[in-house]
């Protein structure tokens, strides 16, 4: 973290640490807040700029240096992959305003609560996949991680029967495996589940993956990781502002790959909100 004539670096101990460490930082003048890390890292230190569902400073810029075994989000950012080559864009990148979005979600003790996703956030077998990944020690790396949790919670998932109101202008019931509401276009390690997502574009991409048995599942996962899903005879994807969705039964969220909470969710795009630095 950059402050004012000196560059200070903090560690996260705990869940949410990062959302603290990051608004002290802001409310103590730092100009700049590099993020160290995956997925989650980048969510909590995006959540750290905000206070009372605003800014604490609009002078705040983002720089990222992926890491992590959950890492998607710098594939959108156009970031190299490796830490050296990304943290020269600290200083040679050029800060661009890009969309996020805020998350309205119930607390699996009921309480609601308020997050804000800058990549991905999704529902159904995403919350489930996402929580047995990070219980894993993913000694094979990320992408393999995710996708030996995906197979496994396959194997006893049966889908979520959901309601989804697009806009206030359309309501989608469906029976579901999983639905993603993109800002971002990967999660779980390179899964392609938002292809055409733009964190620029002031629109939220919906992909709603209808229930699949564990055979079609398998014989599917080619579209998932090769840009192909929105080919996919049980896939819909809808372009909008604002989702809501709900379920009579319990259906687990995830949010930039954190097992969060349950539906009901509200998720809604917050245009040109945060300066991140860019190659």
């Amino acid at each position: 973290m950059q402050l004012p004539g000196k560059i200070e670096t903090l560690e996260t101990r705990a869940p949410g640490h990062g959302i603290e460490l990051t608004a002290n930082a802001i409310r103590s003048g730092a100009t700049t807040i590099i993020a160290v890390g995956g997925d989650g890292t980048i969510n909590e230190v995006v959540n750290g700029f905000f206070e009372n569902e605003r800014l604490i400073s609009n002078e705040v810029t983002l720089g990222i240096v992926p890491r992590g075994s959950g890492s998607d989000f710098w594939r959108i950012l156009n970031l190299p992959p490796d830490e050296r080559t990304a943290a020269s864009v600290i200083h040679s990148g050029a800060p661009r305003l890009i969309d996020i979005m805020k998350v309205r979600y119930t607390r699996m003790d009921g309480t609601s609560a308020l997050r804000y996703s800058v990549n991905i956030t999704s529902f159904g077998m995403g919350g489930l996949v996402a929580a047995r990944a990070n219980r894993s020690a993913k000694p094979l790396g990320g992408q393999i991680a995710f996708l030996a949790a995906t197979i496994r919670t396959a194997l006893a998932f049966t889908g979520n029967s959901v309601t989804l109101r697009l806009d206030n202008s359309k309501t989608v019931e469906a029976k579901i495996t999983n639905v993603a509401v993109g800002n971002g276009q990967y999660h779980g390690a390179g899964m392609w589940i938002c292809p055409g997502a733009s964190i620029e574009d002031g629109m939220l991409d919906l992909t709603v993956i209808k229930y699949l048995s564990l055979w079609e599942l398998v014989r599917g996962l080619p579209a998932l990781y090769n840009g192909g899903i929105y080919t996919h005879s049980k896939v819909e994807s809808y372009r909008v502002k604002r989702v809501q969705a709900d379920s009579l039964e319990t259906t687990l969220i995830e949010i930039d790959g954190e097992p969060l909470g349950r539906l009901p969710i509200e998720v809604s795009i917050l245009p040109g909100a945060i300066r991140v630095l860019m190659p």
